[in-house]
């Protein structure tokens, strides 16, 4: 599964930024319990202690809500970097299986976020004893929850690397996939709220209905987690993020083993994907410029416009983008 050998060498080319990231990792929870510490002692030393509360609300501040950054930095170093400079192709030379190499750096970075977050808790817990704030909420929440959108950012970008030639273009798969769903439901409805003229929320029961509807595909979309907001809603929300991480890497483990073109410089390493892909950016380019050209003249002529309008940026971005190589 891992290989010795493979870790090693892993840890020899990202040492400064696994590093980095452990020290972030570990004490950004710690961070938290004290920052809102600090701000009690100043506001003790200019203000009534009865206006003073010492509590901490991972609702509200704290600093693990920005952890999933570490996964994506992780991932683009372990997979996106090595495409865009060459040295994954010397590296699928090596006598390493391409299950062997995935396996390898898929657990060290799983490893170093899961692991890191954990000493993070534990140190922000036995700070909890010894400062004893008055309140805190959402601790074990927010911090289990935090290990877990960040393990789902991580393995949705290692995905994106297994299916993209290089940093940018994973970069951009992995963006483009945690809005997916909720842009291939929002942009048709919103269009056919324009050239119906029925307000989509009108077919349902009431409007709370539709908000409902609304709130739940967000919560398939990757990119929902990047608010806090998931913390103070049910436990059971994170099983999504859990689900979608065991899914995501699956997707990466099998697109790794079974894509052996590299296809140097390009999009992506699956030449199939290409026209798939490229038709699906120049509809969403016509469906969302037609409603910002709707939104700007207010009328069908604005709404035609804007939708040929996106149809070329479309066209032109996806054509640039996928079908050109990238020079190394």
């Amino acid at each position: 599964m891992v290989d010795r050998g493979l870790l090693y060498r892993e840890w020899k080319q990202n040492q400064v930024v696994i590093l980095l990231s452990i020290v972030f990792l570990v004490l950004a929870n710690p961070l938290t319990i004290y920052h809102s510490y600090s701000l009690n002692e100043s506001c003790l030393a200019h203000s009534d202690p009865k206006l003073c509360a010492f509590f901490v609300d991972y609702h509200i501040d704290s600093m693990i809500q920005v952890n999933w950054v570490i996964g994506i930095i992780l991932a683009v170093c372990l997979v996106g970097l090595e495409r865009s400079r060459g040295t994954m192709d010397f590296l699928l030379g090596l006598p390493y299986t391409r299950s062997q190499i995935f396996q390898t750096k898929f657990w060290l970075g799983a490893v170093v976020i899961v692991v890191s977050q954990l000493i993070g808790f534990l140190l922000a817990w036995l700070l909890i004893l010894f400062l004893k704030p008055e309140q805190v909420n959402f601790f074990e929440h927010g911090s289990i929850g935090v290990m877990i959108t960040s393990i789902m950012f991580y393995s949705l970008v290692m995905a994106a690397g297994s299916l993209a030639g290089n940093a940018f273009a994973q970069l951009l798969t992995a963006f483009a996939t945690s809005v997916l769903p909720y842009l291939i439901i929002v942009l048709p409805f919103s269009n056919i709220e324009i050239i119906s003229g029925v307000q989509v929320w009108r077919l349902f029961p009431n409007v709370e209905y539709y908000f409902d509807f609304e709130n739940n595909l967000m919560d398939f979309s990757p990119i929902a987690y990047v608010d806090s907001s998931w913390v103070a809603e049910s436990k059971y929300l994170l099983l999504i993020p859990a689900v979608m991480s065991i899914l995501f890497y699956f997707i990466g483990y099998i697109s790794f083993i079974k894509h052996h073109n590299e296809r140097n410089g390009y999009f992506f390493l699956w030449k199939t994907l290409d026209r798939p892909i490229q038709i699906l950016v120049i509809v969403l380019g016509i469906l969302g410029f037609g409603i910002v050209g709707h939104s700007a003249g207010e009328s069908i002529a604005g709404y035609i416009i804007g939708m040929i309008i996106g149809g070329i940026v479309g066209f032109l971005i996806s054509y640039f983008s996928i079908f050109k190589k990238v020079r190394r």
